[in-house]
């Protein structure tokens, strides 16, 4: 009996301590998963990622590289020479004559803009019309398309999955309107902010910027092979997990299909931002100038300019001058890439050569004659 007495105390005393170590370490519940990201992993687009930079955010336009014949972005303050839209991008086409951008209200929300260049003068910014309809604010980092009519950009609210997402949508001419904007979806959008989608056609290069795991003040841009057609991960063919990693770009390795694909890939973007440096150091002194008036008088600064509409006409040279360089290095690097091109490559290179020889063509006498008027102005005055 006495043995017997010892055995259950022993048997209680174990529970008592099994019940105590289950209170000291109680199951701790996963935070609920956001029921859009939920949504949009059975949709997730195939994209391999040849590429990414950390960047300061201040300076995200220093990784992302555009060709000159499909426009360029700028920060809006640095393009219309003001203080006044911290924050605020700006796409500009390639002849340089119209421009979107983003623009806060009396609030402090940004709306997107249009505006043309008449003259030396920049017209009266219109409201792009299809965006507060939709619960979209803040509407942010626009970039159209080298076909006119497909616009990309960034806003808070609507369908999004938080902070800023990225949108797609096309002009509707008929209606004078943008469509109904339409949400990417994954991998680029997150409940982070993504912004800043680019695509340039030419190199078959994009880019995208993200602050995803990043710290604060900070972003990574991926770069990734842009296809014609969406493609989407099969949710019967790919586990739970796989599909979360593909979704919030956890390793750009688990994107890599085709070998050859991606080391092609990378030797164009090799060569784009060679291009591009170039293009960067000519943007740098964009108002470091030498401009002849006659034989005795040499312009160095904007503040030598007699008449006022000639500054404007300055900076439209010297935009258009940094606009000739950036299509020049273009040329250069078509030229360079022909030898060791395909066929197929070498039919669009082609084009794309002819297409730059005409556009340098173009910007050279544009400079001839606004330089002509200058000098005509400043010696009548």
């Amino acid at each position: 009996m006495i043995a017997f007495a010892l055995l259950c105390c022993t048997d209680h005393a174990w529970a008592q301590k099994r019940r105590a170590k289950a209170i000291k370490a109680p199951k701790t519940e996963l935070p609920a998963e956001n029921p859009r990201f939920t949504e949009m992993l059975t949709n997730i687009q195939k994209i391999v990622f040849i590429d990414s930079i950390v960047i300061d955010k201040d300076n995200l336009l220093e990784a992302i590289c555009t060709n000159a014949e499909e426009g360029r972005i700028a920060h809006y303050n640095d393009f219309f020479h003001s203080q006044n839209q911290p924050g605020a991008f700006l796409y500009v086409n390639q002849i340089g004559n119209k421009s979107i951008f983003s623009m806060a209200n009396t609030a402090g929300r940004f709306h997107l803009y249009s505006s043309d260049l008449l003259g030396s003068q920049w017209s009266t910014p219109e409201m792009l019309k299809g965006f507060d309809e939709e619960g979209l604010h803040d509407v942010n980092y626009p970039y159209l398309m080298p076909d006119g009519q497909t616009l990309y950009f960034a806003a808070k609210g609507g369908d999004g999955l938080g902070g800023y997402d990225i949108y797609r949508t096309r002009f509707d001419a008929e209606n004078g309107r943008y469509l109904k904007p339409e949400n990417i979806g994954l991998p680029f959008n997150s409940e982070s902010d993504d912004m800043l989608f680019v695509i340039n056609e030419q190199d078959s290069i994009g880019f995208f910027a993200t602050n995803r795991r990043q710290p604060e003040g900070k972003v990574c841009v991926y770069i990734f092979i842009p296809t014609e057609t969406r493609q989407v991960y099969s949710p019967e063919e790919t586990d739970r997990t796989t599909l979360r990693n593909l979704a919030n770009i956890s390793r750009i390795k688990d994107s890599w299909g085709s070998k050859s694909e991606h080391s092609a890939a990378l030797r164009r973007l090799a060569l784009l931002r060679s291009a591009s440096n170039l293009g960067n150091d000519v943007a740098r002194q964009k108002e470091t100038f030498s401009f002849v008036i006659n034989d005795y008088i040499v312009y160095r600064d904007m503040k030598d300019f007699k008449n006022p509409d000639n500054v404007d006409r300055m900076r439209e040279v010297l935009a258009m001058r940094t606009q000739a360089n950036e299509v020049d290095a273009s040329l250069s690097k078509s030229r360079n890439y022909y030898a060791t091109a395909s066929s197929l490559e070498r039919n669009q290179l082609r084009t794309e050569i002819l297409k730059n020889e005409h556009l340098l063509e173009m910007l050279h006498e544009q400079i001839k004659m606004i330089e002509k008027t200058i000098r005509n102005t400043e010696l009548n005055n």
